[in-house]
């Protein structure tokens, strides 16, 4: 039987393989968050971005954004009434690295108070376990806070350690960011597209749960100043282009002629890169049912990651050890078994018998056979 530190051995291997890729922080962090619930379990996941004074600059949070909540914080509880029952937010400047213990927060007061009741409560936010980030020289990055909900289990000193343990390798990845791979591809991120439902003249209708949140990704971050702009004006410079194109379609189907023309025409589609990916935009036209209304504009937005990401969650997802990913990975990315126990600095022998029990676990028999296999998995999480 393996023992828990041989089963947390891969998701940790995962994670430091993750901040070892060069990746953009606006990528690492998503990345990041959502490998770390195989460590330590949680509902939701946020990372706050500070300058080394200790100032809020942005965050990111998983899941969808209620931009009321947030401006209710930044307006009243942002090192102010939290200090109330918290040390405010501004005391990271004086915080030593490493992890603050969820037992401060764990007492009747806090679950009496405003920021509890009005913030964390209608959020599903019950408990929290926090991290300091700070770099190798010192300087503060931010801040890590893992929360679960009402009636999910406590964080215990296991979980603390467990998460002290990946501090290291999330501060390394953040300071660590590289040019962008040349050939680097981009792949479906695993979020769900989300949908905006317009007027052609910009006004929005409707939107889907999770469109605020990959808005505010698409415009550099959730920010106290982002979160106060309409989604509208979020969404540009993708929503102009895509109004415009959608507008010239409309005036089309309404010449002589033009319904054909039309359906010859793909919908239009447009491509948006940032630091936290790209953002495909695509437009449909969409017609009353009844009567002779105006048309509506629906636009799909999807976010792509880099196919490093893709590929390094397929791994985690397979049922190997964390040397046999380590293997799996110079397999995939075309080495040699020699090449590869140079780089890890394993002997051969170590290399060929942990290709060898990987390809039996898979049940091929070829390095081209594990890139498909693996492949395949990276398009089905997408």
């Amino acid at each position: 039987m393996s023992t828990p530190a041989a089963r947390m051995s891969r998701p940790l291997a995962s994670l430091r393989a993750l901040s070892d890729l060069g990746l953009h922080p606006e990528v690492l962090v998503p990345a990041f968050l959502e490998a770390l619930h195989a460590v330590v379990p949680s509902s939701r996941n946020l990372f706050d971005w500070t300058d080394p004074q200790g100032r809020l600059v942005r965050y990111f949070i998983e899941g969808p954004i209620d931009a009321a909540i947030a401006q209710l914080y930044f307006d009243e509880f942002h090192n102010r009434r939290e200090a109330e029952v918290m040390p405010a937010f501004d005391s990271l400047q004086q915080t030593p690295a490493g992890v603050r213990s969820a037992d401060e927060l764990d007492h009747p007061g806090f679950f009496r108070s405003a920021l509890y009741n009005e913030i964390w409560r209608p959020q599903g936010l019950h408990t929290r376990l926090e991290a300091v980030v700070r770099g190798a020289d010192g300087t503060l990055l931010g801040s890590l806070v893992l929360y679960r909900g009402p009636g999910e289990r406590r964080f215990t000193r296991d979980d603390e350690r467990q998460l002290a343990a990946v501090m290291p390798a999330l501060a390394r990845g953040l300071q660590a960011t590289g040019p962008a791979v040349a050939d680097d591809r981009h792949v479906p991120a695993p979020e769900p597209a989300e949908t905006l439902l317009l007027t052609l003249d910009g006004q929005l209708c409707h939107a889907s749960d999770g469109a605020h949140r990959l808005l505010l990704m698409a415009a550099g971050g959730a920010s106290r100043d982002r979160l106060s702009r309409p989604l509208s004006l979020l969404a540009d410079p993708l929503l102009s282009w895509m109004l415009m194109r959608l507008r010239d379609r409309a005036a089309l189907l309404a010449s002589p002629g033009g319904r054909a023309a039309v359906a010859l025409a793909p919908p239009p589609s447009i491509a948006h890169e940032t630091p936290a990916g790209q953002f495909v935009a695509r437009g449909e036209l969409l017609h009353a049912a009844l009567g002779d209304g105006p048309p509506l504009a629906q636009v799909t937005l999807r976010r792509l990651e880099p196919h490093r990401v893709a590929l390094e969650r397929a791994l985690r997802a397979l049922p190997i050890t964390a040397g046999q990913m380590a293997v799996c990975r110079g397999l995939y990315g075309g080495l040699t078994q020699a090449e590869i126990g140079r780089r890890l600095g394993v002997a051969p022998a170590t290399v060929i018998d942990h290709t060898r029990k990987v390809y039996r676990t898979l049940g091929i028999g070829s390095q081209s056979e594990l890139r498909q296999a693996v492949d395949a998995r990276v398009g089905a999480a997408a």
